[in-house]
Order: structure tokens, then sequence, then C-alpha cells
């Protein structure tokens, strides 16, 4: 009786009959409860699948190719592809008076792609064959490729964002130091990189260098990989330091057995995004005008010139908790808080080295500096939202973000509802406000876990909410009903085991409002999408394509 009555409230509702007045704010009864049975409703789920661009580059780079894939798509029963026209590069695949067209960047895996072609449409076109809506997504705050030194951001490199970057060395007994390039990772040319016990019983590095190996604070070993190539034993009470090329000779020149050992020696220093070692995008200050005034005429154009069915926002956030520590961004945060900061940036947090780990110590102001972040994305995703709606009013508005609430903060995002009120030492009193679903269609959660429910994340040795039901759970509560949330999975993490996919299928459409599959090259690479045929075996309605949900979920906007 109740599946009945549920039914025939959905029906009311597709219909536009009988639809209550609404009162404003997430936490409404009537959408809470509205929200809460469309769950059940499995004809009621969206089906995205995303297109990354750089992944599928050369595997859509023909109309020929498109119309294949579209075909898949199609069989597969999804109602919506999410193409990905501007990447982490800044390059676009369209054709546009204000980003630079794919062809013409020097990024060698580019290299090739005709000049003359404009994907978007070219998917449009096949979509609309079979009824598919397709969006297009942006990645908005990442604008270039830093080991290409290539994109917009080196057009305009006063956009870059600066990071706060901790520089660890390592001192031999004789006082000669040697800055680390990175910890526990892939040794490359001329690198030192330190392995410690919580990762690696033995150093996995190759032969072709020198290693150390230091034991409560005491050098007890020296290999030379080059001559002798044996793979140290990481001590549980030390490490083990790898160098190579001018590395090696350095450790080979200034290190002896017996001798004393640091690796806590620390320098911080400010570096701008093209400097910065740990990432391979280049980021962008979001709190610039110039920065804001761009990509949102990137998407004022798109819904000039093309005929989709709405923008989806991608890599929109700061970097890092890293980022973004320039004057700029210094004097703003003042601003905010009406007061200097004394100790720049220690009174936000200080970078420290503990127990073999670098650790961030949070300052006085630390709440205060993550309360302000969200606040600054929050204000960008408000006049996205205001942009795309004002002038297509028809158009959707979402985003794409991980699902890992409790960890996401560090990218100065807050994509909960304004009605939620997380408590972590992070969170300042005011945090909550700064909250962002409310200006969405609906909200793409990646559920990035190998393990499905909750028990296996806890039998895994981690917390529940490390699967993807347990991150389902803590993002519907987060949105309380604020918006639609379509579970999304990434198909890489479950490489050689179809069933585990299955059944992440099954617990994202069973916790959420739909699903989204991340990414094509995988169903490509595995040949898998006989499964999302059985899985998905008839057509399904998007809760944001039914005029009464989506009018409910707009009342906020």
């Amino acid at each position: 009786m109740k599946k009945v009555l549920s039914s025939i409230f959905t029906l009311i509702l597709v219909f536009g009959l009988a639809i209550p007045a609404y009162g404003s704010g997430g936490n409404d009864q009537s959408r809470h409860q509205v929200l809460q049975n469309i769950v059940n409703e499995q004809d009621k789920k969206a089906r995205i699948l995303w297109y990354d661009l750089s992944a599928n580059l050369f595997r859509l780079n023909t109309p020929k190719k498109v119309r294949e894939i579209v075909k898949k798509t199609a069989d597969a029963h999804f109602d919506t592809i999410v193409l990905d026209v501007k990447n982490s590069t800044g390059f676009v695949p369209y054709k546009s008076k204000l980003a630079p067209h794919i062809s013409t960047s020097k990024i060698p895996s580019y290299q090739g792609y005709p000049a003359d072609y404009d994907l978007l449409q070219t998917v449009i076109d096949e979509a609309n064959k079979y009824g598919i809506k397709v969006q297009a997504a942006i990645n908005v705050f990442s604008e270039g490729s830093i080991p290409d030194k290539d994109g917009p951001a080196y057009e305009h490199p006063e956009w870059q964002t600066t990071y706060y970057q901790a520089v660890q060395k390592v001192k031999a007994h004789n006082g000669e130091t040697l800055e680390l390039t990175s910890v526990n990772s892939t040794r490359h040319e001329n690198h030192l990189v330190l392995y410690t016990p919580t990762q690696y019983d033995v150093s996995p590095a190759n032969r072709w260098g020198a290693e150390i190996q230091v034991t409560d604070g005491i050098v007890t070993k020296i290999v030379d990989g080059v001559v002798n190539p044996e793979s140290l034993i990481i001590p549980k009470n030390g490490y083990v330091v790898s160098g190579h090329g001018t590395s090696r000779q350095w450790l080979l020149e200034n290190v002896k057995v017996g001798d004393p050992f640091s690796i806590s020696e620390m320098e911080t220093k400010f570096v701008r995004a093209e400097d910065y070692k740990a990432a391979e995008s280049t980021f962008v200050n979001p709190i610039r005008s110039d920065v804001q005034a761009y990509e949102l005429s990137i998407i004022s154009e798109l819904l000039d010139n093309y005929e989709i069915d709405g923008i989806v926002l991608d890599r929109a956030r700061y970097s890092s908790i890293y980022a973004d520590f320039s004057d700029f961004s210094r004097e703003k945060f003042e601003e905010y808080i009406g007061q200097q900061v004394q100790n720049w940036p220690a009174d936000i947090f200080k970078i420290d080295f503990k127990n073999n780990e670098r650790v961030n110590v949070p300052g006085p102001l630390y709440q205060k500096w993550i309360e302000w972040r969200a606040g600054n994305i929050q204000s960008f995703f408000q006049k996205a939202e205001k942009l795309v709606h004002n002038k297509e009013p028809k158009a959707f508005f979402s985003t794409y973000v991980g699902s890992w609430y409790p960890l996401y903060y560090s990218e100065g995002v807050n994509w909960a509802s304004k009605t939620h009120h997380p408590e972590y030492d992070w969170t300042s009193p005011d945090y909550h406000k700064k909250g962002y679903s409310e200006t969405l269609d609906f909200i793409m959660t990646g559920n990035y876990f190998e393990d499905v429910t909750k028990e296996e994340a806890v039998a895994s040795g981690n917390p529940d909410w490390y699967s993807v039901e347990g991150s389902a759970d803590i993002v519907m509560d987060a949105l309380n009903e604020s918006t639609f949330n379509y579970g999304s999975l990434f198909v890489l993490q479950y490489a050689d085991d179809p069933e585990r996919f299955r059944r992440a299928i099954q617990m994202a459409l069973n916790k959420t409002h739909g699903l989204m599959i991340f990414d094509l090259i995988y169903l490509e690479m595995y040949d898998w999408w006989h499964i999302l045929e059985q899985e998905l075996p008839s057509e399904s309605k998007s809760p944001h394509h039914i005029p009464g949900l989506i009018k409910m979920v707009r009342e906020d906007q």
C-alpha cells in the first residue's frame, strides 16, 4: 500500500497537479519527504555517462567514432552525456573565441587533434538522434599543464595560484644538507626520496641509485645500487633515503655508516603554480575578478552558441589546502576577519614534521580561513548559477565533487546545504552558512571507493564511509534534501572485478537519486557496456527533468 501511495504522489508531481506551496530552506518538510521518496522510484533515476576529454581525446576525434560511442551510450539506457569541453589544461574541442582550441596546444599527447573539429556539436548532433541530453562540463579553476607549461595560465601568469610549500631537507653529520624531493613516491631522475615503514617494508626504488638505511637516527647501512642492486629493508624505528643521479652522488660523498643523520630540517616558502612540484594541473586563484570573469564568459559563450542541456562545473575549487597564499589572498582574508594576520602563515597553520611524516598544525585563524575559502567558492557558484538560469532558464546547473565530505574542506569547498551543521575540528560556528548546494539543480558526488558496503569498508580496516554505501549516506545527510544527488562511480576501481562493479551500480541507484559513470574510456577498455545494459534494462527519467520536482529544488535559488 505504501508503494502505491508513493507512486501516486510521484505521478501527481510529474503532471504538475496539486503541488503544495513550499517554504524556503533545504529542510522544508514537504521537499524533505518528496526527495526521500523518489530514492525508491527506480524509474525516476538519472543515468549519466561522463566523456572525459583528455582520456578519450582520440576515441572521439571523428564523427564516425562519436556515432559509434553515442549508440553504445543509448543502448545502455543513459539519458545524459556529460561532455568534458574544457579540461584541466584549459583547452577546448569546440569553436570558441575565448578559450584556445586543443589543436593549438604544444602538449605532446594532444598533437594531431584536428584543427577544424567541433566535438561538442558533433556529440550534440548524434545524441539528438536518441533523445539523449548533453551537458557541457568545464574545469573551472585549472588552466594549464605544469609539466608542459602550456595553457591560459601561462598566457596570464598573474592568474596562477600561490602555494604554501614546506621544503624538507636531510642533513648529514658534516653539516651538508639536501632537499627531499618527496616522501613514499616514485624516485625519478636526480630525486631524493624518503621511504617510511608506514608505507613500505622494503625500498621500492630501482637499482640505479644509492640508498641509506637509518635506524634511531643513525646510519646503519649504505648501498650503491649501481654496484650492488640490494633493496634495503625499512626499519620500524627508522627509514630509508634513496637518491638518483646528483642525489646519489651527494649521499655517497657525505654519508658514512655510524653517522648521525637528520630529516627534520624544514624551510617554508611560497611558490607560483608553475613551480609547484606536487601538482600536475596549473590552478589559478579563484578570488581574482579577472579569473572569474574569464570562467563566466566561457559559460556564457557555451549557452549562446550551443543547444546544451546544462552546465557542469568541475574543479570549481582550490587545488589543495596549500592554496592560495598570495599577498592578494592575505589582503582579502584580513578584510574578511577585520584584522591583520600577525604571523603569516603560521596563524593559519604551520607545516611541521613529526614521526617521519609532514603534518599541518592549525593556528588560531585556521577555522576562519577554512570558512573564508568556502565562502569564496560559494560566491562564485552563486554568480554562475545566476548567469546560467538568467541566460537560459531551461538549462540545468550542477557540479561534480568528491563524496568524502569530512576531508573535502581542504579544497575550499562546502558543497553541503546551508542547513547542514557539520561538527569537525576544522569547522567554525558559521561554516554551514557557506554551503552551496542550494544553488544546484543536481550534484554528482564521486563515491570513489572499492568497497561497496559499510561492512566491507570496516573489514578492510577503514571507516564505514570509505564505501559506496557509507559515502552515499554521508552525502545525502549533508545535502539535507536541498537538491538531487546522483551517486558517481569510478570504473577503474573495479578493474578485473565486474561483479563488484555491478554491486556498486546497484548500491548507487538504491541510495541516491541517480547514477553517473566515470568514465567512458573504461567501458571501452574493459568492454563492460553489456553490464550497463543488464543493470539498466529500461529507460528512466532524471528527477531534474520532472517539472514539479525541479521547481521544488529551485525554490531557494
